[in-house]
């Protein structure tokens, strides 16, 4: 259990892949690639950028780390063999997030 400790944090460590696996705690949205990674950029070349950002390193990134079954081809994002370990730790996280963001400001 202790790579997969190391692994969630790593993952938690970038925005982008936070943003990826707190989507994936919330059933609704399960299958679609975060939108707001994209809207964050200011120009079309800053989202070209975050793109082959999020396509080259981190959706294989967590993929690698089991937490998430990606397909490129449909760019679908669905839960990994070992996101249901690291889940409750997420739920914690996604319910706390706002106090978190609120005292980081």
């Amino acid at each position: 259990m202790s790579q997969l400790n190391d692994e969630l944090f790593d993952a938690l460590a970038n925005e982008h892949r936070r943003r990826i696996l707190f989507d994936l705690v919330d059933e609704s949205r399960r299958g679609e690639l975060p939108v707001a990674i994209d809207a964050t950029q200011e120009t079309s070349d800053d989202r070209a950028a975050a793109g082959i950002e999020l396509s080259h390193v981190h959706l294989p990134k967590l993929e690698d780390y089991g937490l998430i079954d990606w397909s490129p081809g449909t760019d679908t994002v669905e839960t990994g063999p070992h996101f249901s370990d690291v889940r409750p730790i997420l739920e914690q996280l996604c319910d706390h997030q706002a106090v978190v963001t609120a005292e980081s400001a």
